[in-house]
């Protein structure tokens, strides 16, 4: 039985390890329903998760991270400085945005505003950390964004010749 458990309406959507420690652990939780009649997305118990003992136990990281009710939200860690943690949170429009935590998830501050759009937040936040360029993160989107300051702006990676929609990235 998974020590990481929520309601019917509610699952892990991301999870990111720390790179050379698979010990810590961050998981983001989606409370989301659809059905013909309706979408549900977002909810109390949407949030980031942190296990420092590979899964076994977990707890919700809030300090410095949205009040309200949160949807989707995105993970990463930094391969370059483990301690930093990038998320892109779907909450309400006040607090939405890019979350940036320089000590392990313990504290977060917002960077920015931005959150992926096209259909919905729902539909893209995947974000990777660059493994050769600090603080450099790519943000999946209809047109993939890059940030080189820790999230604080994004620009259009400047795509050619290939269809929009974009959803997972390699590095290489």
């Amino acid at each position: 039985k998974p020590a990481l458990q929520f309601s019917k309406d509610t699952g892990a959507c991301d999870i990111a390890f720390e790179p050379g420690n698979p010990d810590i652990i961050y998981a983001s939780a989606y409370q989301r329903r659809r059905s013909v009649a309706a979408f549900m997305g977002g909810g109390p118990e949407s949030g980031i998760y942190k296990s420092t003992d590979n899964g076994k136990s977990w707890r919700k990281l809030s300090v410095g991270l949205p009040n309200g009710h949160m949807g989707r939200i995105g993970l990463a860690v930094s391969p370059i400085k483990p301690n930093v943690v990038y998320a892109t949170i779907e909450a309400t429009k006040k607090e939405k945005g890019f979350y940036r935590s320089a000590d392990r998830g313990e504290s977060w501050t917002k960077q920015s505003d931005y959150t992926s759009n096209g259909t919905g937040c729902h539909y893209y936040q995947e974000i990777y950390a660059d493994p050769r360029v600090f603080d450099r993160i790519y943000s999946m989107d209809v047109r993939m964004k890059v940030s080189d300051d820790g999230g604080r702006t994004f620009r259009n990676v400047g795509e050619r010749n290939k269809h929009v929609d974009n959803h997972a990235l390699l590095f290489h």
